[in-house]
């Protein structure tokens, strides 16, 4: 198809078709990285699929499944009025430890743009955990094929998953600088997407929301904090 050629021109290959998570997924070869990127399947033609709103979503808190560990993610969720429109939402994870290069300081990144089963259209809060989300309009509207290459685009440039608990991107800032690692973790990668897809004062409207609201829980802040895109 088209929306595949496309792909393909940004360097990254058909790896295969997939079922996980109840999802089916074109799976791609990152150009950068080993790390798949993984693109949910849509009933309706990607430049058809039209989104005209972003929510974004900030959750974290302590599991206690895991011995109280602290943990905190945030994510996209792109939203259309049109009839038939699935809502997507764009993660970035760490591809795991194990899965590191020889001599690499840092985890691959992972990327998935999956239809969004839940929405978290409300904001809630209790004492171990929060989920916060603020929704803004897009300053244009946005086929799924556009915001797939504008992922793609960010993943290829952004091939390493920097926030570790030891800090070591900044501990290790004039190695990974050296060499031409960008930091990078989730809520680095959605506020890229943001500065692309808002205008200004929505993007700065945006923030503000949602750290006031983590200040107001106390939430442990974000490794990376708001990006800063150098090119």
């Amino acid at each position: 198809s088209e929306a595949l050629r496309r792909m393909s021109a940004l360097g990254f290959r058909y790896k295969w078709e997939a079922y996980y998570d109840w999802q089916d997924w074109h799976v791609f070869d990152s150009p950068t990285s080993p790390a798949p990127l993984y693109i949910c399947k849509v009933p309706t033609p990607w430049e058809d699929t039209v989104y005209d709103q972003v929510r974004m979503v900030d959750r974290g808190g302590v599991d206690h499944w895991q011995g109280g560990v602290e943990y905190w993610h945030s994510k996209l969720i792109f939203l259309g009025t049109a009839e038939g429109c699935v809502p997507v939402e764009v993660n970035l994870s760490s591809f795991g430890r194990h899965r590191r290069g020889d001599g690499e300081l840092f985890d691959y990144s992972q990327v998935e743009v999956r239809c969004a089963w839940e929405l978290h259209d409300n904001c809630h809060e209790e004492e171990s955990w929060y989920s916060f989300s603020q929704t803004a309009a897009l300053v244009r509207p946005v086929s799924f094929g556009l915001l797939v290459e504008t992922v793609a685009g960010l993943t290829a440039k952004h091939p390493f998953f920097t926030w570790d608990e030891a800090d070591t991107f900044h501990e290790q800032l004039d190695i990974a600088q050296s060499a031409g690692i960008r930091e990078c973790d989730c809520r680095i990668f959605t506020d890229l997407l943001l500065q692309i897809f808002l205008d200004a004062d929505a993007l700065a409207s945006l923030r503000r929301q949602i750290d006031r609201r983590l200040l107001g829980a106390e939430a442990p802040p974000p490794g990376g904090g708001w990006a800063v895109e150098d090119g």
